[in-house]
């Protein structure tokens, strides 16, 4: 190929190159730029207002009663006239009024909390069944949550329950003696079961 050839297909390609970079923005024209302006709106007031006091209900409804109530007509002399002393009192009495008489309810006596042995946790239920018999046979009061154990899912053995600590202590001494387990002395609930 001839240079001039060359510099010809060169030319063209930096023309072309030239007219898809410039001719789009030649083209759009003169772009206008829209801004919108919101006007900022504050989230909450910058002072609250203060609250109106309950007496302040309650003198405002004793006007609205006495407003049905014929008003006497004013006498001439307005500067002998004296200051009205019943309002006064009628706000006082409707102040009083308002305050509900609350009466003391007796309180309820405590519940006596129990006490109750955990022997143990466990998956399988046989091995429970077996435990709460063998319990049972030596004079225990075993007892299950849930009542009837299920497969795979623990299940708590107790001994128990009882009001007396004491009592339960002694339980406990004997089941580490007799059967070599190794109970806690836990507080009884009587909603797990």
């Amino acid at each position: 190929m001839s240079d001039q050839l060359k510099n010809r297909i060169v030319g063209t390609l930096v023309l072309t190159a030239l007219a898809v970079i410039f001719l789009p923005n030649l083209l759009d024209g003169e772009k206008t730029r829209v801004e919108e302006n919101f006007a900022t709106i504050p989230l909450r007031p910058a002072q609250l207002p203060e609250p109106v006091p309950e007496q302040a209900f309650t003198a405002i409804q004793e006007d609205d009663n006495h407003s049905s109530e014929p008003k006497p007509e004013p006498k001439a002399d307005v500067a002998q006239t004296q200051p009205v002393k019943p309002a006064e009192q009628t706000a006082k009495v409707a102040a009083e009024k308002v305050k509900p008489q609350t009466k003391p309810e007796p309180k309820p006596q405590p519940l006596k909390q129990g006490w109750t042995l955990q022997v143990g946790t466990f998956k399988n239920a046989d091995n429970v069944t077996k435990l709460v018999a063998s319990l049972r046979e030596q004079g225990f009061r075993a007892y299950t949550i849930p009542a009837k154990p299920k497969q795979g899912q623990l299940n708590r053995v107790f001994v128990g329950p009882d009001i007396s600590k004491a009592k339960l202590q002694k339980e406990q001494q004997r089941l580490a003696k007799t059967n070599k387990l190794n109970a806690s002395l836990v507080r009884y609930k009587a909603t797990d079961i």
